[in-house]
């Protein structure tokens, strides 16, 4: 077994939503994505339905925190203040306990045959997932933004593999940021579920988000975007550490059920952080 089907099925036994198609059993103590692949109209939820038991909510409650602390457009230079600094700390000093990154550190710590202090491990992550960055016309980008936000860029939604970002989105009453809204496109020629295999989806979507800068909503889209159902901050935390690891190494998968699914990274011009990274089927 693979090191990311290893991290997957871990966070799957600790902080992470089992994803289950419409007609599966529901497990309340452990939790579950009811993913609904069946796209007729542009209301339609792909995330049907979605319960995270109280025990295994801490992560997200403290990644939802972050999700204010940066602004849409990626032309705008940020302004990180001491709280959202201290948000950032909070978030990775809880998860770096996670079964999920615990695994990645050791896998990391072996490759490398080094071993890392708690500062260093933190200082490791810290750095290539929230050092921000210039690329092209993008202005103090991070791969936590780009990955688990999303950023505009004219009429165009950039990143966004977070299913529980987009979870929030598309259901505005649970989001108590602000109401953004997921429209399906009326054509997804990208989605195609496997049978029994709800894990991984690409779609095309578009987003009404708000834009905190300007105080008012922005109608951007995203023509094909894929992310996994169901892992916890920590657990895409995880995956991505592992496959940055190897940044030109040959292409890297993870299988579900006997279909590979390729899993793409960039990174930043430096090489030092994380730029995006993304599952997809080939």
């Amino acid at each position: 077994m693979d090191i990311y089907h290893r991290i997957w099925e871990v966070d799957m036994q600790s902080n992470g939503i089992l994803p289950i198609l419409p007609d599966e059993n529901r497990n309340q103590s452990k939790g579950y994505v009811v993913v609904d692949g069946d796209i007729r109209t542009p209301e339609h939820q792909v995330l049907k339905e979605v319960h995270i038991p109280d025990g295994k909510r801490r992560s997200y409650q403290l990644v939802e925190k972050l999700f204010d602390n940066y602004r849409l457009n990626q032309y705008s230079r940020e302004k990180e203040t001491s709280k959202e600094f201290n948000e950032v700390k909070e978030f990775l000093t809880n998860v770096m306990q996670s079964p999920p990154l615990k695994m990645a550190r050791k896998f990391v710590e072996e490759k490398l045959n080094k071993t890392f202090t708690d500062l260093q491990w933190f200082t490791h992550l810290q750095q290539l997932w929230f050092r921000k960055f210039d690329l092209e016309s993008g202005r103090d980008i991070s791969g936590f933004e780009h990955v688990f936000i999303g950023e505009q860029k004219r009429k165009m939604l950039l990143g966004h593999h977070f299913w529980f970002k987009y979870w929030l989105e598309d259901n505005g009453k649970l989001n108590h940021l602000h109401i953004d809204q997921i429209e399906m496109k009326d054509n997804n020629p990208h989605y195609a579920p496997e049978p029994g295999a709800p894990y991984i989806i690409t779609a095309g979507y578009r987003l009404k988000a708000f834009d905190s800068e300007k105080k008012r909503f922005v109608k951007i889209s995203k023509s094909r975007c894929g992310f996994f159902i169901g892992t916890s901050p920590e657990g895409l935390l995880a995956l991505g550490t592992i496959r940055a690891l190897f940044p030109e190494d040959a292409a890297h998968y993870i299988s579900f059920n006997g279909t590979p699914y390729k899993l793409e990274l960039y990174m930043s011009p430096d090489g030092k952080s994380i730029r995006t990274f993304y599952p997809y089927r080939e």
